[in-house]
């Protein structure tokens, strides 16, 4: 699994099984009188208990709560309904119901914000199952944005999970923020998504399927912006950009090419020596070595033997060897 080095397992200190509370006979009502309608909601609410149907049983709790927020059966259903909606959560995450799932655990967060455990589960199960597909999903987009930004500000808080014995925080803070940076990517904000890529192999910088995987983003993206710089400057008469003497429009698109180029060069030889540090793909590496090549002798054209680019990837293979 690619989070595999950053996911702590769920256990039971985090999602807390409700067996116990499914298990116990209600609370009694002492002296309370209880209306003919209350005994209606409650019996649902049993009927479906005793079936075991935690969803309906789920439903009719809160249907009673809502009509009889001070009734006799109030305070027993409470506590029953806050560990029934964990035993929910962890079945929805089991079964990979994107929409149980993050219904069960808003309703969670709206009395504990702070849950820290909650919106890991949620954020990093939204991220394996929809960000992380072949091809990536964007249904719950904003769900995930949301919940990644509130487990952020909790663990740069200094909030750790709970019933976690060693919890790395660079390493949650690196997948959380790359999954705000596909989110970015995948909005079409582009240098938004590229610095929350930096900030997130920042945190990971030995982590090859954080860094690794930001890199490639981030080169696919530079590609993109380097085509259409390209396409500008050759689109300009060949007698203006050959002149001795350019024209403001000239320089002006030979200085965004040259941009963007610097970037891509930037970007891939920090992948090719990354790649070769880490024994990734060869086949990865050597097409991002093809491209890295092509670009450099379009910008350094008087560097035919690449002198300059086997300085560059030696002096960033040594920090990645490091």
């Amino acid at each position: 699994m690619l989070l595999g080095k950053t996911f702590a397992p769920m256990t039971a200190g985090i999602l807390v099984c409700a067996a116990t509370l499914l298990a116990m006979a209600p609370a009694a009502v002492g002296a309370q009188e209880i209306s003919a309608g209350e005994a209606v909601a409650y019996g649902a609410w049993l009927q479906a208990s005793q079936a075991n149907d935690i969803p309906k049983a789920v439903e009719t709790a809160e249907a009673y709560l809502k009509e009889f927020p001070s009734g006799g059966y109030a305070e027993f259903l409470q506590k029953w309904l806050a560990q029934a909606r964990y035993t929910t959560l962890d079945a929805a995450i089991k079964a990979q119901s994107m929409d149980v799932m993050i219904k069960t655990g808003r309703r969670i967060l709206a009395t504990d914000p702070e849950n820290l455990n909650v919106l890991y589960a949620l954020a990093f199960n939204l991220r394996l199952r929809e960000l992380m597909a072949s091809p990536p999903k964007f249904d719950h987009a904003q769900d995930t944005k949301d919940l990644s930004q509130k487990a952020i500000a909790l663990v740069e808080s200094g909030k750790t999970l709970a019933g976690v014995q060693t919890f790395d925080k660079n390493a949650t803070l690196a997948w959380l923020y790359q999954s705000q940076a596909m989110l970015a990517a995948n909005e079409g904000n582009a240098k938004q998504a590229i610095a929350l890529y930096l900030k997130s192999s920042a945190l990971a910088p030995d982590d090859v399927a954080i860094k690794g995987r930001n890199l490639l983003n981030v080169l696919a993206m530079q590609q993109g912006d380097y085509t259409e710089a390209a396409k500008a400057f050759n689109a300009l008469p060949e007698a203006d950009r050959a002149a001795a003497e350019p024209s403001e429009a000239v320089k002006a698109a030979r200085e965004a090419l040259n941009g963007e180029a610097d970037a891509l060069v930037e970007t891939a030889a920090t992948f090719v020596a990354f790649g070769k540090a880490k024994n990734l793909p060869a086949a990865t590496v050597d097409k991002v070595n093809q491209v890295l090549e092509t670009v450099y002798k379009g910008r350094f054209p008087e560097d035919t033997a690449l002198e300059g680019l086997k300085k560059i990837l030696a002096d960033k293979g040594a920090r990645a060897g490091a």
